[in-house]
This record gives C-alpha cells, structure tokens and sequence, in this order.
C-alpha cells in the first residue's frame, strides 16, 4: 500500500526519511502487556504525524487467542502513545489502563490511511471526556498523545571511561 502527501499519520516503515530517534528504543516486536498483567500481542508498527514528526500510535498485533477468532486471525488494533509505557528491563510495553478484554472490543485496524472518523472515534474509546472531531488544532494535545509517558522509563546513558 502506498501512502502519499495527504496522510498525516503514516506507518513508520512506510516512510523513507523517517527513523526511531537516536536513543529511543525501537519497540517493534516487543510484547504489549495489559493492566492484567496479560499478553494482548506484539507491536507491529510505529504510526507517525508526519505534520509533528512525532509517534501518535503503537499499532498491536493483537494476540490469537486473544482476539478469539482462530488461529487464521490477524487483527490490529491502535493504542495511542501517551497510553503505554516502556518496561526496558524486560523489553516490553505496558498498557497500565487498558485490561486485556478491551483490547478486542478497540476498532480494527486495517493498515490503510487513518480517516479523521476512525482517528476521532479512537480517541472517544481512550478519553471519554473528548467531544471534538480531528481538525480541532488541539486534538493531539491529550495526554493520550503524550510520548513523554512512554518514553520516560529511558535507560540513562552511561558515560563511556
């Protein structure tokens, strides 16, 4: 699938100039675990505001017997960055309030260009007290949106001797 200009937020890999941040781990492939402590899947792909060059979304590989619907499933789902937190001592993301049973019931995603409906409704599923839509100049001002959350758990860097 091709993404062109118009696509405000783009996965990470279909962008060419684009590349996780020189001391942010890259979270591809680690584990995604809920508030109950329960595997949910993977992160597939980092999902960027190219407008703000900042990561808005971690896109799930959802877990097959999570999603329940076979071993053929291959759902996604999108959880927004200032709603996970990096464990870098087990290389992993945690999801503090989201328990494993929502996951499922969070819209599918479906790896194609993000509508503004499908961006709102997102955020209407992780902030209830939102009732904008996406061309509120204001909308990624949550703290749903909020990187410094996940990226706080850094590892310092260690002084080379």
């Amino acid at each position: 699938m091709k993404y062109d200009d118009l696509d405000r937020v783009v996965p990470l890999d279909q962008l060419d100039d684009y590349q996780v941040a020189d001391g942010d781990p890259d979270v591809r492939g680690w584990e995604v675990i809920a508030a109950d402590g329960r595997k949910v899947g993977e992160v597939d792909q980092l999902l960027v505001d190219t407008a703000a060059m900042k990561v808005r979304y971690l896109d799930v590989d959802v877990d097959e017997e999570l999603a329940g619907h076979g071993p053929a499933e291959d759902r996604h789902v999108l959880i927004p960055i200032g709603y996970a937190r990096l464990d870098l001592d087990e290389d992993r993301v945690i999801v503090d309030l989201l328990a494993s049973r929502d996951v499922v019931t969070l819209p599918e995603y479906n790896h194609g260009p993000i509508t503004r409906d499908f961006e709102a409704d997102l955020r209407r599923r992780f902030d209830t007290a939102f009732t904008g839509t996406t061309v509120d100049p204001e909308f990624y001002t949550s703290e749903i949106y909020d990187d410094s959350r996940f990226y706080a758990a850094r590892r310092p860097e260690r002084e080379i001797h």
